[in-house]
């Protein structure tokens, strides 16, 4: 029961805390919060909740760099400006198990509650969340968020112009 009970609250947080944000995507790395994500295969739901909770709250940011499964794919409740993809990113998508019929339903609500309308749109049109994984490309994420600079980008793009005419 205190698993579904802080599912419902984390729900409330984290969909009350999004929904401004998500009108305004930008992609800022300057940030010391960045987290990237790559080969995350999930975990419990009320945890990743949490996590995601925290790092929108501390102004954080999320560079997915690589999978990210499961409980993980709730980082992608975050503002959109909070966020960006790579080239390797991708994301898997199934029914949460491990908790009980009524605590499986509970997870699976709250997390679609939770995605952006991008990410329900596209495991809707797969036929809704199921046992196996469907996973989401970086073909089809970088259609609704940002890619990350690259770090050659980043480091041209930091150079002032006086050191690029060398004075």
């Amino acid at each position: 029961m205190k698993f579904i009970a802080a599912l419902g609250l984390m729900g409330a947080m984290v969909s009350a805390g999004s929904a401004g944000e998500l009108l305004r995507p930008r992609v800022n790395l300057g940030t010391a919060n960045v987290k990237t994500i790559s080969g995350d295969r999930g975990g419990y739901v009320i945890d990743y909740a949490i996590r995601a909770l925290k790092l929108q709250r501390s102004g954080g940011f999320v560079r997915f760099n690589g999978a990210c499964d499961s409980a993980c794919t709730l980082y992608l409740s975050m503002p959109r400006s909070k966020m960006c993809v790579t080239r390797n990113a991708s994301f898997g998508f199934h029914l949460p198990y491990g908790a009980g019929a009524r605590g499986n339903q509970v997870a699976a609500n709250f997390m679609m509650k939770n995605y952006p309308g991008w990410v329900r749109g596209w495991i809707a049109k797969r036929g809704g969340l199921k046992n196996s994984i469907a996973t989401m490309t970086y073909a089809d994420a970088s259609r609704f968020l940002p890619t990350c600079p690259s770090a050659q980008r980043l480091t041209i793009a930091s150079l002032s112009p006086t050191r690029l005419r060398g004075g």
